[in-house]
C-alpha cells in the first residue's frame, strides 16, 4: 500500500483528534487555544516511521484485511503512536535545551514567545518550561486515548492484552532511556571513557532503537495476533534496524544539512550529546586532541569554528568511518532477521523498503 496514502489516513486520524480537542479546551477557555495551535503544527509533520512500521506488520501478518479509513482501528493505533512520539519530542527538546524542531521553533520556544509577546508578568522562560511540560504530559494522555479507543473495537481479549502489553512496555522503556541519557550527559565526564560506547549503545537501545521501531513492529503485530514465536522474529528485524536508525541520527545531528534536517549544524554537540560517535571519537582520537574535545562537549556554547574542529576530529579519528560500518552491520542482522520472518510477500517488501528509508535517509 502507497505509503503517502496511510501517511494521509494517520493525518486524518489526527486533524480529527485535534479538531475535537480544539472544541473542549475552547469551551473551558480561549486562553488554553494555543495549546492545540502548537500540538496541531507539531502533528502536521515529521517522517511517520512508527505508524507505517506498525501498519505494515499488522498487514504483512493479518490474516483478513479491511478498506482503510481514517476511523479504522489500525490506524489509530499508528496515530496514537505519532502522539506519543510528538510528546517525547516536545519533552526531549526541553531537556535539551533544543531551540528548534523540524525548522520551527521548539514548544518551549513558542510558550516563551507568547509570553514574551503578551508582556506576562515573570520569566518568559519559566513560562516556556511550564508551557511544554504541560503540552507533553498532555499529549502523551491523549495518545493513551487514541490507543484505547482503538482497541474498544478489537472483540478478542487476547490480541487487546498484547497490545496493552506492548504499549505500556514501550513507555515504560523509553523513559527509562530518556534518564540514562540525560544522566550520561550529565556524569559522563565522571565515568570510565574506555565504556563511553558501552554506555551510548545502552541509552539508544532504550531511547530509541526499542521505542522507534521494535515498539511499533510488536504493537502491530500484536494487532495482527502474531504469536510469540512471531514476536520474536520482528525484535530480531526491529531492534538492530532500530539501532542503525538511531546510528543515523547521530551522524546527522553533527553532518547534516540544516536545510534539510531542520537543525542547526552540529547541533547535537553543542548539546553535549554522548552518543556512539562521540564515544568512539574519545576512544581514537590522541589524548591532547581528546581533552579538548571532551572540554568542549562539556561547554556547550560552541561557535562554529569549535563545531568544525570537533566534526574534524571526528573524521579523523575513524569515529564517522566506524559508525557507517556500525550502520552496515546493523542493517545486515535486520535484513536477515526479515527474511527469516514468516510473513506475506508483500509485507516483507513493504517492510525492506521501510527498512532502506531508515537507513539512507538525510533527515
Amino acid at each position: 500500500m502507497a505509503e503517502d496514502f496511510l501517511r494521509n489516513l494517520v493525518q486524518e486520524r489526527l486533524d480529527s483528534f485535534c479538531d475535537s480537542k480544539r472544541a473542549e479546551l475552547v469551551a473551558i477557555s480561549e486562553d488554553l487555544e494555543p495549546i492545540i495551535d502548537y500540538t496541531q503544527v507539531l502533528l502536521s509533520g515529521g517522517k511517520r516511521f512508527r505508524a507505517l512500521f506498525a501498519y505494515q506488520a499488522f498487514a504483512g501478518l493479518s490474516q483478513q484485511l479491511t478498506p482503510l479509513t481514517k476511523d479504522s482501528p489500525i490506524i489509530g493505533i499508528a496515530a496514537a503512536l505519532e502522539v506519543f512520539h510528538a510528546a517525547a519530542l516536545v519533552h526531549d527538546d526541553l531537556l535539551d535545551q533544543s531551540d528548534t524542531r523540524r525548522g520551527d521553533p521548539s514548544i518551549h520556544k513558542k510558550f516563551q514567545a507568547l509570553h514574551e509577546m503578551h508582556s506576562y508578568a515573570g520569566s518568559s522562560e519559566r513560562f516556556g518550561v511550564a508551557g511544554s511540560v504541560l503540552v507533553g504530559d498532555l499529549m502523551l494522555s491523549w495518545s493513551s486515548e487514541i490507543f484505547g479507543e482503538a482497541l474498544l473495537r478489537v472483540s478478542n481479549e487476547e490480541i487487546e492484552a498484547n497490545c496493552r502489553t506492548e504499549f505500556s512496555k514501550m513507555r515504560f522503556e523509553v523513559m527509562a532511556g530518556q534518564y540514562l541519557d540525560v544522566l550520561e550527559e550529565n556524569a559522563g565526564p565522571t565515568k570510565d571513557p574506555s565504556q563511553a560506547v558501552a554506555r551510548a549503545n545502552k541509552v539508544i537501545l532504550y531511547k530509541s532503537a526499542k521505542y522507534s521501531l521494535e515498539a511499533p513492529l510488536l504493537i502491530g503485530a500484536s494487532f495482527a495476533g502474531a504469536d510469540q514465536n512471531a514476536l520474536r522474529m520482528i525484535s530480531n528485524f526491529g531492534i538492530p534496524l532500530g539501532m542503525a536508525f538511531q546510528l543515523r541520527d547521530d551522524v546527522l545531528g553533527v553532518f547534516g544539512d540544516p536545510k534539510v534536517t531542520g537543525k542547526p549544524a552540529g547541533d547535537d554537540l553543542r548539546e553535549g550529546k554522548r552518543t556512539v560517535l562521540v564515544g568512539l571519537t574519545l576512544e581514537a582520537a590522541p589524548k591532547s586532541v581528546g581533552k579538548i574535545f571532551e572540554e568542549l562537549l562539556v561547554s556547550g556554547d560552541l561557535d562554529q569554528g569549535q563545531v568544525e574542529f570537533m566534526r574534524a576530529t571526528i573524521r579523523e579519528s575513524g569515529a564517522l568511518d566506524k559508525t557507517e560500518r556500525l550502520i552496515a552491520e546493523h542493517s545486515r542482522s535486520s535484513i536477515e532477521a526479515l527474511a527469516a520472518l514468516e510473513i506475506s510477500d508483500s509485507g516483507r517488501k513493504e517492510l525492506a523498503d521501510l527498512a532502506d528509508a531508515v537507513i539512507h535517509r538525510s533527515k
